[in-house]
């Protein structure tokens, strides 16, 4: 199992070399934004320089999609059927690819905190309370449960239906599933900012989150037939 997921965490950098790059770059290139345009702006909107933090977890979702990748090519070039010849249960398979992920994610969350970190720094000398409570609170476990939201579902998708190409893939939609939740705390959240109620919603929406994906987890385990993991070919 950990030679498994060291070997396919390799491969998920490679696969997806090109989310993995976009998602650090543009949530370092939003937070330089935010945060220059919240040294020059009044006080009342200083809370702009927290944008980039809010936006945080739609690119770390992003980066984290070459764990997916990796699980429908293999999928669809036999590598399962080997690996379900020799035991391996379809349980592994899906807790694999997800920590995969995670470690993905963990990727581009280091890079861009650190980042957001220094950003503040130069930019106003200090490290806000409010950007740290933002990222314990909102951005890190949003971030990892999207991912995983994102990655169960696309397992499943793709282990029910024949390969699909372009955006209706199971890469494009899950994808697609992996931010909605973020871009519902940001649209829901901006008026809760600050307040009990935004640390209610954000916590609401994760244990959706995790609850769905163990959901998924316990369904593959049971009812996910070997056979759906058999490639198309």
């Amino acid at each position: 199992m950990k030679s498994f997921v060291q070997t396919n965490f390799k491969r998920a950098i490679k696969f997806g070399s090109l989310y993995l790059i976009i998602g650090i770059v543009m949530s370092l290139v939003i937070s330089t934004i935010f945060s220059w345009t919240a040294s020059i702006a009044d006080e009342e909107i200083l809370f702009i320089s927290q944008l980039g933090t809010l936006m945080l977890p739609l690119f770390a979702v992003m980066g984290s999609v070459g764990g997916l990748m990796v699980f429908v090519s293999d999928r669809t070039k036999g590598v399962y059927e080997y690996l379900i010849a020799y035991g391996v249960n379809v349980y592994e398979i899906f807790w694999s690819t997800l920590l995969v992920s995670f470690g993905l994610i963990t990727i581009v969350l280091g890079i861009s905190i650190t980042g957001n970190v220094v950003l503040s720094l130069l930019f106003s000398g200090s490290i806000p309370f409010s950007m740290i409570e933002t990222l314990l609170i909102y951005t890190i476990p949003l971030s990892y449960a999207s991912s995983a939201f994102m990655c169960m579902a696309g397992m499943i998708w793709s282990s029910l239906t024949v390969g699909i190409p372009g955006v209706n893939s199971p890469v494009g939609i899950s994808m697609i599933l992996g931010i909605g939740p973020s871009l519902v705390v940001m649209l829901l959240g901006g008026f809760f900012i600050g307040s009990s109620y935004f640390l209610m919603l954000v916590g609401g929406v994760t244990l959706i989150l995790i609850v769905l994906v163990v959901a998924m987890l316990v369904a593959a385990n049971k009812m996910m037939n070997r056979e759906r993991l058999l490639s198309d070919a």
